[in-house]
């Protein structure tokens, strides 16, 4: 038994998730329009590398605070309908699709985004596990914390290590594709690692410790 895991933005989909769900709680008039500059901020520390994760996560989950699942679910699968769903991109779902009928592998999203809004995602790709940042809830409402570790950077290889243990296989033996130089960790600890669009950071890495480049367009 292995495991496949796949990043969600930009690896299977042209979007990212953090972003388009502030867009889209904007356009649903449940989130300020000011949420639109300062997503851009934040998404522009991230490219440069100066992503304060705390921060970030605490205006992220802004609109968490006091809702509960349920009250949310409606605008989670609107979403994933509006945002995601015209986004996806044809050569990573055909690779997906082949993973998901590969006899003794396991398939499963492995994302820094925040669970309630990509498990809807998950599920549109027919993949039944998802590891991704945890939301706190206390009394059946978000409390617009996480639970750690958060499941980014470093933080994926914990994901990942827990989950194969799990699944009664090692980190060692599993597949990754992501798109981001956050993910060198994760890839260096996998015995497949795939670098998918990799920008010019992590492609000179990825040459580097000879993982394989694939260009999904």
């Amino acid at each position: 038994m292995k495991v496949a895991f796949f990043d969600l933005d930009h690896t299977l989909i042209d979007n990212d998730c953090d972003v388009s769900w502030k867009e889209f709680l904007v356009e649903q008039e449940f989130a300020p329009m000011e949420s639109l500059r300062r997503a851009d901020d934040f998404f522009e520390k991230y490219i440069q590398g100066n992503l304060i994760i705390e921060e970030f996560l605490d205006f992220q989950l802004e609109e968490f605070i006091g809702e509960t699942p349920e009250s949310l679910r409606d605008f989670f699968l609107a979403h994933c309908v509006e945002k995601v769903f015209p986004k996806i991109i044809r050569e990573a779902k055909a690779v997906l699709d082949e993973k998901l009928q590969e006899e003794g592998t396991i398939v499963a999203l492995l994302t820094a985004s925040q669970g309630p809004i990509v498990e809807p995602i998950a599920a549109m790709f027919g993949i039944e596990h998802v590891c991704a940042n945890h939301l706190e809830i206390k009394e059946g409402m978000f409390t617009g914390k996480i639970i750690p570790p958060f499941p980014g950077g470093e933080g994926k290889v914990h994901y990942a290590e827990e989950f194969c243990k799990k699944h009664g296989c090692k980190v060692e033996e599993a597949e990754y594709y992501g798109d981001s130089l956050s993910d060198r960790f994760i890839l260096d600890a996998v015995k497949t690692p795939v670098a998918v669009n990799p920008n010019e950071e992590l492609k000179e890495l990825a040459i580097e410790k000879g993982w394989e480049i694939v260009s999904w367009n």
